[in-house]
């Protein structure tokens, strides 16, 4: 299940999306590696090599996962803003469904988090504005869920969240 915080349903509103009619999109499928000792690890696309390059066994892996599993989708005029909301939405859905397929008994947390690109520095470079979402995904081991989402409804920024459904971790 999705869960959008309080900003993101507004802003989902404002867009008019409705986060049950968005078909998943497969466009950057999760491969699976295992460290030097064995433990697996979970990645997408070639962030830091890590689909290459072997892991050490004192690794933390879930904080490996957080740090190595971003994936951005940018906009650069406000009109483009529903369109990566969209595939934000569809992309998590697809994630869900792979590592539910592939890993039923192994808890992931997915985090997409939305930026308005307020914060620029170098506002002259995006005239239109700079917006993007940021994707992670990770295995929480030990119940560490590397970020804290005690207060993930309440956070300014906007983000969604997702814990696979056959997964048996509870927040």
């Amino acid at each position: 299940m999705i869960q959008p915080n309080k900003s993101m349903k507004l802003l989902l509103q404002q867009h008019k999306i409705d986060v049950d009619v968005i078909p998943a999109m497969d466009a950057y499928p999760i491969w699976k590696k295992q460290d030097q000792a064995g433990r697996p690890y979970w990645g997408v696309s070639d962030f830091w090599h890590l689909d290459q390059n072997g892991v050490p066994a004192s690794e933390d892996l879930s904080q490996l996962e957080w740090d190595g599993n971003e994936v951005h989708l940018e906009a650069n005029a406000e009109d483009q803003i529903p369109g990566i909301l969209k595939d934000a939405i569809g992309i998590i859905k697809a994630w869900m469904r792979q590592l539910e397929q592939e890993e039923p008994n192994t808890p992931f947390l997915i985090l997409a988090s939305y930026d308005d690109g307020e914060e620029l520095v170098n506002k002259e470079d995006f005239p239109d504005g700079c917006y993007s979402i940021t994707f992670r995904f990770w295995a929480p081991r030990g119940g560490n869920t590397v970020v804290d989402l005690s207060s993930f409804e309440d956070w300014e920024q906007p983000a969604l969240l997702a814990v696979c459904d056959k997964c048996s971790l509870s927040l």
